[in-house]
């Protein structure tokens, strides 16, 4: 699958549209859903072509920019694009409903400083091992995992893999029973 993913990339480098076709029918619902979890409703379609035209940019700086090799790497990658993107795109919403006097519902907790650092340190370093854990997979239950925590559902990860439900099904249940197995070598002494 590897090479696979090298191959589809590269040949959107070279601008053949039919690999271009193969990345949004593969994909588009990745970027799609990611979208949504940022941006509003009916901001979704057009912040999802925001995602295509960055990919496309500059030469195609984004997508030459991507070096890993792997479907999940690329699945994060195309994630954080997307997600970047439309967190943008949210701030300028936000600032032009600003100016236009609209409210907005922010809410802003005050904490303690000393209080707040201490619980960003112990987030993000739980964070940090889960990732560790999720790292130790091989791909195929990495990328169901990674999609997972990205919150989608069992049926949309089939879709987007291409794979049967039930193979999703039972990757992931195989994923979750490796991470107990090296958790438990972990706690005995």
């Amino acid at each position: 699958m590897s090479d696979e993913i090298r191959k589809l990339i590269d040949n959107c480098l070279l601008g053949k549209s039919s690999a271009w076709q193969e990345l949004i029918r593969r994909f588009h619902r990745l970027i799609i859903g990611t979208c949504a979890h940022y941006v509003p409703r009916e901001e979704v379609t057009d912040t999802s072509q925001q995602v295509y035209l960055k990919l496309t940019e500059n030469d195609y700086h984004l997508l030459r920019k991507f070096k890993g090799e792997s479907l999940p790497a690329f699945i994060i990658y195309l994630s954080e694009i997307s997600k970047n993107i439309s967190m943008s795109q949210t701030r300028s919403i936000r600032r032009y409903e600003y100016r236009e006097g609209i409210s907005l519902d922010l809410s802003i907790d005050i904490l303690d400083d000393r209080q707040n650092q201490e619980d960003v340190y112990f987030a993000w370093e739980e964070k940090r091992e889960f990732y560790d854990l999720i790292e130790a997979l091989d791909d195929a239950h990495k990328e169901i995992l990674i999609l997972r925590l990205k919150g989608y559902k069992f049926k949309e990860i089939a879709e987007i893999l291409d794979v049967p439900l039930g193979t999703v099904l039972a990757r992931a249940n195989r994923a979750k029973e490796k991470i107990k197995k090296i958790l438990t070598k972990e706690i005995k002494p």
